[in-house]
């Protein structure tokens, strides 16, 4: 006979905890896709994404002059970032400091594009 299998029930996890573990175990993983980096001085895993961000500097050329600084696009837990940056703010990211010129708050992780800050 089957059992019905029960909803809610404290024995299972919902799709947010799911994502929550997938994210630590699966995209922020060390031996996988991220590394060690310091961001304001407290070191957390990242994960930076060079395509994603030359596909994004492709449709930004069509409306600017072409002239970029240095930018990155990294990816970060939330849990170990903590509160979304504001745009503008400035980050240490090792020992460089960038300005965050996106910020997205995406099911438990961050994705920010950082700008060379000179200032």
């Amino acid at each position: 006979m089957k059992q019905k299998q029960q909803y809610g029930s404290d024995d299972m996890n919902t799709f947010k905890d799911i994502i929550k573990q997938d994210i630590k175990n699966t995209f922020i993983n060390d031996d996988e896709f991220s590394d060690k980096h310091y961001i304001d001085g407290k070191e957390m895993s990242v994960i930076t994404d060079g395509i994603e961000l030359l596909e994004r500097e492709k449709k930004l050329k069509d409306k600017t002059d072409g002239v970029f600084l240095k930018q990155k696009l990294i990816y970060v837990a939330a849990e170990d970032f903590g509160p979304l940056p504001r745009i503008g703010r400035i980050i240490k990211l090792d020992k460089s400091d960038y300005r965050v010129i996106d910020a997205i708050a995406e099911n438990g992780m961050y994705s920010l594009t950082l700008e060379a800050y000179k200032g």
